[in-house]
């Protein structure tokens, strides 16, 4: 989604220069410049649903993670086109000890929140803190931080209030002055881009306290107050957020007047809010794909972008039959992804044949064909099922969000089990869309529904953000959600975590990736590729391969014309 950016993606949504947005049409760009902005100008886009959370130390799905990013503004930020971080709130780059353990960030000067008080580091160090002091799906992102771990294992309702302040105290994040100093554990390259992530985000503790659980309601701008390049006026549950432009954002206010999100789940009805010109963007899908070819102004306004996102079905190993690894590997095995590509997503993406890490991430591996599909391989797999496996084949229940076009896909892997697998029987479990992240939150390791569908979208390119993050033992953000544990993988991905030779680290990870696979807490489905339309009207965005908005790492760039 970060899960989405966790990031997660809700429902089914090389190298390095591969993650270069790769635009056609470019109806957002083109040589228009800033002085032909409208000052009056409007953006409406479609966030899809009502997320469960926007407190930043609490978010992990792409909904919820789009409204933080547009409000805060972390440490460092990502460069769109490279994915690498630099500095944001930051004045410069972290400076780094020689061990790797230390990492001091500056501050800018001058920095204000929106409503113009000033911003000081340690609101950083509270934002950072608070992440390892409630028990979240994130959290694990800053177990590598001194102390971090030890906090949020405490039971915080069992503990006193000075065991459970020393041990914030222990905590390896401190500011002096302008300068904000982590202390890790271990060296960790990939840390400079964790320091952008919504988990560090400086929330105020004086709002948090005053608004208690409802701190985020906005109050007309005078609450859920941040250093983005937005305000957050409106938040009218399941209906719209609503954002005016910070006038105390450190690049200047924003370029439009007011940007609108509105939450349409059902992709049809936010198609027709597009043609009708009541939406700016809209994500396509392979339901839309001839319409837009047979109008010659919607095939204008196309823009493709590769996406770093895997979707899979997610299996909950806890309980039988997906207990047994030979089910859960038969399960990957007896659905044709080809197929599913072409037919259910319009050639949209790519079969996700190869492993969890898509392509264009580092340590993508062509040569994980664990997955593959094979039905003769998966029924030897099955009959090598326990008793107990078995006997609960005829009645899993497959948890989907309720959209029509969601209906179809789930409809589509049913009968591809029940054709491809002898003896097994899918329940259809639609869920409102608007209730089906609360599924996925918090509650203890496999509490998840028994077989559900759920997409990463990388938080940055890195493997640690996808082996470790997603799905290390117990803390790993899916393994919580399947109850998954392996100990031979968590040993491989903690000691590539901290190995310095590059291909050691790399080895390291492709024989977890192989692991992963071969015990298959998941299946893989589909590698993403985003696919929208964009109104001509709408200039200066520039795109990523994880963005959780449009622009989402420029949107203070972002304007519209007169129209």
């Amino acid at each position: 989604m970060t899960e989405f950016r966790i990031r997660n993606v809700l429902g089914l949504a090389v190298g390095l220069a591969m993650l270069v947005t790769a635009c056609t049409g470019q109806p957002g760009g083109g040589p228009t410049s800033a002085d032909q902005a409208d000052p009056n100008g409007v953006l409406v886009t479609n966030t899809g649903t009502e997320p469960n959370t926007i407190d930043p130390n609490l978010a992990s799905f792409s909904t919820e993670i789009e409204q933080i990013m547009s409000v805060y503004e972390g440490l460092m930020t990502l460069d769109p086109k490279t994915l690498k971080p630099v500095p944001g709130a930051a004045a410069k780059d972290p400076e780094i000890s020689a061990d790797g353990l230390t990492w001091k960030v500056t501050l800018r000067d001058g920095l204000k929140y929106s409503d113009g008080t000033p911003l000081t580091a340690q609101n950083y160090v509270y934002g950072f803190k608070r992440t390892c002091d409630i028990d979240i799906d994130y959290e694990f992102v800053l177990s590598v931080v001194k102390g971090c771990d030890d906090l949020n294992a405490m039971d915080h309702k069992a503990s006193s209030a000075a065991d459970l302040q020393a041990a914030r105290d222990k905590v390896g994040i401190s500011a002096s002055g302008n300068v904000i100093t982590f202390q890790l554990t271990e060296p960790a390259a990939y840390f400079a881009s964790i320091l952008y992530m919504w988990v560090g985000m400086p929330v105020r503790e004086s709002d948090i306290t005053k608004g208690g659980e409802k701190w985020t309601e906005p109050a007309g701008g005078t609450s859920y107050i941040g250093n983005g390049p937005f305000v957050l006026k409106e938040w009218k549950h399941n209906d719209r957020f609503v954002y005016e432009p910070n006038p105390n954002f450190r690049l200047g206010k924003p370029k439009i007047a007011k940007w609108t999100r509105v939450m349409i789940a059902d992709g049809a009805v936010a198609f027709a809010a597009y043609r009708n010109d009541e939406l700016d963007e809209f994500a396509v899908a392979a339901e839309d794909l001839r319409a837009i070819e047979a109008d010659a102004d919607l095939k204008k306004q196309v823009v493709d972008r590769v996406a770093a996102i895997t979707n899979y079905y997610g299996f909950n190993v806890t309980r039988p039959p997906f207990n047994d690894p030979n089910v859960r590997l038969a399960f990957a095995k007896s659905f044709d992804r080809e197929a599913y590509t072409k037919d259910i997503l319009g050639g949209i993406g790519k079969s996700a044949n190869n492993g969890f890490i898509p392509p264009g991430i580092p340590g993508y591996d062509e040569n994980d064909t664990v997955q593959k599909f094979d039905v003769s391989a998966a029924k030897t797999l099955l009959d090598k099922a326990s008793p107990d496996a078995k006997a609960a084949l005829t009645s899993i229940k497959f948890t989907y969000s309720s959209t029509p076009r969601g209906k179809t896909r789930a409809e589509w892997i049913q009968q591809q089990w029940e054709k491809n697998l002898p003896g097994v029987k899918i329940a259809l479990d639609p869920v409102d869309p608007s209730a089906f992240s609360g599924l996925f939150k918090g509650g203890a390791s496999g509490q998840s529904p028994q077989v559900f569908t759920l997409g990463w979208i990388a938080d940055y390119p890195d493997q640690q953000n996808f082996h470790t993050v997603v799905w290390i033992s117990k803390s790993g953000v899916s393994s919580r959600r399947t109850g998954f544990s392996n100990a031979k993988f968590d040993e491989l991905v903690r000691a590539a975590d901290k190995e310095t030779d590059s291909k050691k680290r790399d080895s390291m990870y492709l024989e977890a990736g192989k692991i992963l696979s071969t015990d298959a807490p998941a299946a893989w489905l589909n590698y993403s590729a985003s696919k929208f339309l964009r109104k001509p009207w709408i200039k200066g965005v520039v795109d990523s391969s994880i963005d959780s908005t449009m622009g989402q790492f420029r949107q203070w760039e972002i304007f519209v014309t007169k129209h």
